[in-house]
């Protein structure tokens, strides 16, 4: 019940401060366990088929989309970061498709460091801990340049987003059925993907995230391949997760190496793909998944549309058919882990870059500058609940401050940064204003 109260909010929260319909964190549960990976008798970089043993994870429902990227890079690059100008020629939805919704369709045109460096903003944004970092010490965010990045380099149990191994990926699309070459089944129309003459109104270019949700459109023609003209059926897999056949494929983490699958460490436990070196990885080729809108089901080409089916390019080339999605471990941060402690000269006061500074006292409660004495819950700075005695429980995160959802009366109030006085929030339905702090 708990849980499902959290996303509900994170869904509210995200509906408030972006005005759009998915939630900033909207992610599946991939449980823990071995599966099989692979397939036999098709590609030779596909077998052996062999054990694969993964912890559990999140990953992302749908493929990131437009307004997302440009929401967090916006910020991102306000704060440090880079990306590269290929990211400004992404190809958004047709002017005749829902003019308001044309940019929920998958980013695009993002290379590969690109992606990662967007994961770390994501993370930061949000109050997560970011993953990747530009050493083995883990000191420093990576936010600029391309670099190789080392499995050492990684904090694969931060709580912060990451792109999925291709183990994870796997895992993640077969949503718990093994052997199939597709989430349904063994075969595919354009009823149940986007892919290249699928039929569907978007031919030769990418659909609505989560388009074939049971309420896509699809006419067949004669220039269509199986362009069906049935009963539409919801083509998320047993997970949850869409898009993940067609539209665009996504990047990975791993390098390629055709022959990874006859290694011995392709099996190992929660295993990261081939460790090149610098010098071994110039000119080799990222790993990417789920085939494109430019890819068909054909044999002759290997069906590339296949879960199995193992996609390549070069890490810094950036295509309008590879987007991605993110993923992330179970763990969660303390409460505000980014807070830091003033100084031996002041014992257990802390400050936090966005929350101010604060007492800590032996117990939970804790003494706020602005707020007096309140008592904080939750995790990291992304899920935080705060009681405080004038007002009862209060939500609040990072990414949403200086707004606060006030549980009991079902609404939202802002913080008032700037007023005279400390303390005072603002309803954001009437506009009456209150002091609930000191």
């Amino acid at each position: 019940m708990m849980v499902r109260i959290l996303n509900l909010l994170i869904a509210l929260i995200a509906l408030f401060v972006s005005g759009v319909a998915h939630s900033n964190d909207d992610m599946s549960l991939i449980p823990g366990g071995t599966f099989y990976m692979g397939q036999e008798g098709i590609q030779d970089d596909e077998s052996p088929v062999h054990p694969v043993s993964l912890p559990g994870f999140k990953i992302d429902r749908f493929e990131v989309p437009i307004w997302l990227w440009k929401k967090i890079a916006d910020w991102a690059v306000q704060n440090g970061y880079e990306f590269n100008i290929n990211t400004q020629y992404y190809k958004a939805g047709p002017f005749w498709y829902k003019l308001s919704s044309s940019e929920n369709f998958p980013m695009n045109m993002v290379n590969w460091y690109d992606a990662v460096k967007w994961c770390n903003a994501r993370s930061e944004y949000m109050g997560r801990t970011p993953a990747y970092y530009i050493s083995s010490s883990m000191q420093e965010v990576y936010r600029k340049g391309e670099i190789h990045l080392a499995e050492s380099m990684v904090d694969w149990q931060s709580s912060g987003y990451r792109l999925p191994s291709e183990e994870e990926w796997e895992k993640a699309a077969r949503g718990g059925v093994f052997g199939k070459n597709y989430p349904w089944g063994n075969s595919v129309d354009g009823s149940k993907s986007n892919y290249k003459k699928s039929g569907d109104p978007f031919d030769d270019a990418s659909s609505p995230i989560g388009y074939y949700d049971g309420n896509q459109k699809i006419s067949s023609a004669l220039n269509s391949i199986q362009g069906e003209n049935t009963s539409p059926a919801d083509y998320s897999n047993n997970y949850g997760v869409h898009d993940l056949i067609g539209n665009v494929s996504e990047w990975c983490w791993d390098w390629y190496d055709e022959k990874w699958y006859r290694k011995k460490n392709s099996s190992t436990m929660n295993t990261k793909g081939p460790a090149f070196s610098y010098d071994e990885s110039v000119g080799q080729y990222k790993v990417h998944r789920g085939g494109g809108f430019k890819d068909g089901p054909s044999m002759d080409e290997g069906k590339p549309l296949r879960i199995a089916f193992r996609h390549v390019q070069y890490p810094e080339e950036s295509r309008r058919a590879i987007g991605f999605r993110t993923v992330r471990s179970i763990h969660e941060d303390s409460l505000w882990k980014d807070a830091k402690l003033y100084g031996d000269f002041a014992k257990n006061w802390h400050v936090s870059e966005w929350f101010g500074s604060y007492y800590q006292s032996s117990f939970t409660w804790i003494f706020h500058n602005d707020f007096g004495w309140i008592y904080p819950v939750g995790m990291g700075s992304y899920n935080n609940w705060i009681y405080f005695p004038s007002a009862g429980w209060l939500w609040t995160a990072r990414f949403a401050y200086p707004f606060f959802f006030h549980s009991g009366e079902d609404s939202w109030y802002k913080y008032l940064i700037a007023h005279k006085e400390s303390g005072w929030f603002e309803s954001q339905l009437s506009g009456h204003r209150v002091r609930w702090g000191r």
